[in-house]
């Protein structure tokens, strides 16, 4: 599930995946974007909105979010 494809060395079979074994997902719908991810020591999170970026600036807001959010709160960091 988290191996890599030939054609695509950064995803797997629904999951996008890195290097350092992150894996993650994201997607939205008109009016909502969403992500889930599962660190490589095994902390995961998903986040939810009811907004959506007309700039495409929104995916990557919403991956930097919970990282901080972790790092703020725990003795982790990614």
């Amino acid at each position: 599930m988290t191996s890599p494809t030939t054609a695509n060395s950064h995803y797997a079979k629904g999951l996008f995946v890195n290097p350092q074994n992150n894996w993650w997902h994201g997607g939205s719908l008109p009016g909502t974007a969403t992500i889930s991810v599962r660190t490589h020591s095994d902390f995961c999170w998903s986040v939810f909105t009811n907004t959506q970026s007309k700039f495409g600036d929104m995916a990557s807001a919403l991956d930097r979010l919970p990282w901080h959010m972790v790092a703020s709160v725990a003795d982790w960091h990614p």
